[in-house]
């Protein structure tokens, strides 16, 4: 069994950047619903900054690597029934774990 995420959503005022605040065990299978929060949010509002708070969650370094890569690049991994997606390179920030 998978272990679960909890995530809350913490948009700023203007709407212009949310910061998705993630505790529990990230892996590389669970992390495609971090790539599934933050295609809604630029869905929702285009243009949208998404920071993934990682400092309260532990995170294996396989889905550390993968989240960096989305982040340096903009492409979020191609998920079933959907096309390959891009936001703009750092539009998706990640604030990765102190150990």
């Amino acid at each position: 069994m998978e272990p679960k995420l909890r995530v809350v959503a913490q948009f700023d005022i203007d709407l212009r950047k949310v910061r998705l605040v993630v505790r529990g065990r990230v892996t590389e299978q669970n992390s495609r619903v971090l790539y599934v929060l933050a295609r809604r949010a630029n869905a929702t509002l285009p243009g949208l900054n998404v920071v993934l708070d990682l400092h309260l969650a532990t995170i294996t370094p396989a889905a550390l690597n993968d989240l960096r890569l989305s982040s340096e690049t903009g492409a979020l991994p191609l998920l079933t029934g959907h096309k390959q997606e891009l936001l703009a390179p750092q539009q998706l920030s990640i604030l990765a774990p102190a150990a």
